[in-house]
């Protein structure tokens, strides 16, 4: 984690000297150098170095400042900043990064060692706040530190969202662990990389190349189809496909235009995300060699969020886990009270139904039922939604905290930014930062409105609202990721992560153009260098990203526009930014300003839904909306799924509290056939002594 070397201590003859000097006893002094002109501390001088120290004033400690201490200290990148102050012997006042993150204990609990060490296939049941990120990474950790040094084994971390993959590797850059056996990122990467990537030629349909298809192409292509088909914009379309590969969907129009779909996606050599999952699995199934090969690969797999990932998750992984016999340990990290991905092919397996996946490999079920997030009456509050019979405690520093949780079911939606502009402003008065706080909002189009509503009631409050962002998140797009090397500034902290973003772009571009970059940019350290010299006067974000572009492709000499697959994906991207930009209902800003602060890490209070959150911890939550067609929503109600999907909507919002939880019922909101809607039942059925402010 940290190493000291060459320790070196010099001046004590001037500082022993020093502190002799008030007293004029300089012929007591009793230090001297041995043969090897090392300084011996003497009785006499050391005795009066500890009572100087030990005085209690400045004015006797100040020989101490003679004294000069060298040392080499190996950390990790994360722990260092620019302008850091760093005391010797001290860290009172300290503003060193090293000291901030010291100041949290890097013990793991008894439960927490216990799954870290436990061999084979594991469950783990982790209720909120129990650190189970952390357990993944020392998990990750704990196995990797038992390969032989070259060894060509790896472990991996295959997580829900990216976002949670960067934070894996960013954690364990900052405990100082090497990450050159360790792999993490979403089952849709895993697949790319170690599946569809090297094994397409087994596959016709992707044997002659493929791209992965630009999210906003698809919406628009789908959108498109709906109109032709006479299937309202708005009606859902399961895109997910079988283990036998074929489509979940039963109705009959909309099987029409997935087939449809497909068909334009084919031609354009396209495959979706959904076709990740389907072709990567039937590649394992068809040839039973290469998930044996991936079996000798990798030692360990832990999947985070199991519960809520779909049932080709299982095929996938299960598949490799079976062709191991043994090879390769599955550690699946997740908990059931917080599947609220159903809607979206989640399933959350029970521990038979795991085994019986396996083939009934064993599996050991485990718990993590500590909570060091909440305080207990925040956490006592939210049991009332637990479906499992797991008794979570309290066990952090908020455990005892005075907690304040409210119910508010008068109010009317004319109201409510008023409401929650008083809320916000009362942990405000208390202390509590901005990004500390979090508005929930219960669909993702009332976040751009409730957030340009609360600036103006606001104006001296920052705000950070997902649905503000100019692009949307096509990660795949080798646009996309040069983009965030342009629009993240150089900093210690995100060095890793900048560092592996240039090894996608490298790998993307010597992909696509079957050439290598220019030699002195085919090292990541060198292309950082380049992408950090260029700079554009453009003050608009479309302009500037173009010119930093055009910059780039001249310095390595490509021309993106003899190469089909570059130039296509150069105008879906820029299309989709500029589709976003100039949407009148979003009113997205355009200024390279608000395209940077779409990478930059979070500031100001924090508006999102429910999913958009999970994961997330605050000191206040102010969730409204929650109301029957909203929480549960009435396609839940109509599938008579609406009991079990508001629990978990409701234990999932209540859990990202610490302290503080205000919820809201308002008054006033309708349904088409103008009935007014009702609180959620499950929360309407609470006994609970609420708290008003």
């Amino acid at each position: 984690m940290i190493k000291f070397d060459k320790v070196s201590v010099m001046n004590f003859e001037n500082a022993i000297r020093g502190a002799r000097n008030p007293m004029n006893s300089w012929d007591r002094m009793d230090s001297h150098y041995d043969e090897n002109n090392n300084f011996i501390l003497g009785e006499n001088d050391l005795s009066l170095a500890m009572r100087l120290r030990n005085a209690g004033t400045a004015d006797h400690r100040k020989f101490l400042r003679q004294i000069f201490v060298s040392v080499d200290i190996t950390a990790p990148l994360y722990w260092w900043k620019e302008y850091d102050t760093y005391k010797v012997a001290t860290v009172a006042n300290s503003t060193s990064t090293m000291h901030k993150i010291h100041s949290k204990p890097f013990e793991l609990n008894d439960e927490q060692k216990q799954a870290v060490k436990q061999e084979g296939n594991v469950l783990l049941t982790a209720c909120p706040g129990s650190g189970k990120t952390r357990v993944i990474i020392h998990k990750l950790a704990y196995v990797a530190s038992h390969f032989n040094e070259g060894c060509k084994k790896k472990v991996a971390a295959v997580t829900f969202t990216v976002r949670a993959a960067e934070e894996i590797f960013r954690r364990l850059n900052a405990l100082g662990i090497n990450c050159d056996n360790v792999w993490s990122g979403t089952l849709h990467a895993f697949c790319l990389e170690w599946i569809l990537k090297p094994y397409s030629c087994y596959v016709p349909a992707l044997k002659n190349g493929f791209s992965i298809a630009d999210e906003a192409f698809c919406a628009d292509l789908v959108s498109e189809l709906k109109t032709k088909y006479n299937i309202n914009q708005i009606e859902p379309i399961n895109f997910q496909f079988q283990r036998d590969g074929s489509c979940i969907e039963t109705n009959r129009e909309k099987l029409e235009l997935l087939n449809e779909y497909h068909n334009v996606l084919k031609e354009k050599k396209l495959i979706d995300f959904e076709q990740i999952l389907c072709y990567s699995y039937k590649i394992l199934t068809d040839y039973p060699r290469i998930p044996k090969v991936l079996s000798n690969l990798f030692k360990l797999i832990c999947v985070d969020e199991y519960q809520d990932t779909q049932d080709l998750l299982y095929a996938i992984i299960s598949t490799i886990i079976k062709s191991g016999k043994g090879n390769t340990s599955l550690f699946l990290v997740g908990d059931i009270d917080q599947a609220i991905y159903a809607s979206l092919g989640g399933v959350a397996k029970s521990l038979d139904e795991i085994q019986t996946e396996l083939e009934n490999l064993p599996v050991t079920p485990l718990t993590l039922s500590g909570n060091y997030r909440s305080s207990q009456r925040i956490i006592d509050f939210y049991s009332n939604f637990q479906t499992q019979p797991i008794k979570i405690n309290a066990v952090g520093s908020n455990a005892e905290k005075d907690s304040l949780i409210t119910l508010n079911q008068t109010v009317d939606k004319s109201n409510i930014v008023d409401e929650i502009a008083r809320l916000i402003q009362n942990s405000l008065d208390k202390g509590i930062p901005e990004d500390e706080i979090c508005v929930l909002v219960p669909q993702w189009r009332l976040i751009t409105s409730i957030s340009k509503k609360l600036r103006v009631t606001l104006p001296d409050v920052n705000f950070d609202a997902s649905g503000l962002a100019p692009m949307s998140k096509n990660r795949d797009n080798i646009w996309y990721k040069l983009s965030r090397l342009f629009l993240t500034e150089p900093n210690p902290k995100i060095y890793s992560a900048r560092y592996r973003w240039a090894t996608e772009l490298i790998d993307g571009f010597r992909d696509i153009t079957n050439t290598e970059f220019l030699e002195r940019y085919s090292n990541e350290r060198n292309l950082l260098r380049l992408i950090n010299s260029i700079d554009s006067n453009e003050v608009e974000g479309l302009d500037y990203i173009k010119d930093c572009f055009m910059q780039f492709l001249k310095a390595v000499e490509i021309d993106y526009t003899k190469h089909p697959q570059l130039e296509e994906l150069w105008d879906l991207y820029f299309t989709s930014i500029r589709k976003r930009v100039e949407e009148s209902n979003l009113k997205i800003p355009s200024d390279i300003q608000s395209f940077k602060s779409f990478y930059r890490e979070r500031t100001g209070v924090v508006i999102n839904t429910c999913v958009g959150v999970k994961g997330e911890e605050f000191e206040t939550v102010i969730a409204y909306g929650l109301l029957k067609g909203f929480i549960p929503h009435w396609n839940d109600i109509i599938a008579q799924k609406g009991i079990e999907t508001s629990k978990k909507l409701l234990y999932v919002i209540c859990s990202r509290a610490k302290t503080n939880l205000h919820l809201i019922s308002e008054t006033g909101r309708q349904t088409k056939k103008r009935k007014a809607l009702e609180m959620t039942d499950e929360l309407k059925n609470i006994r609970f002594q609420y708290d008003v402010i």
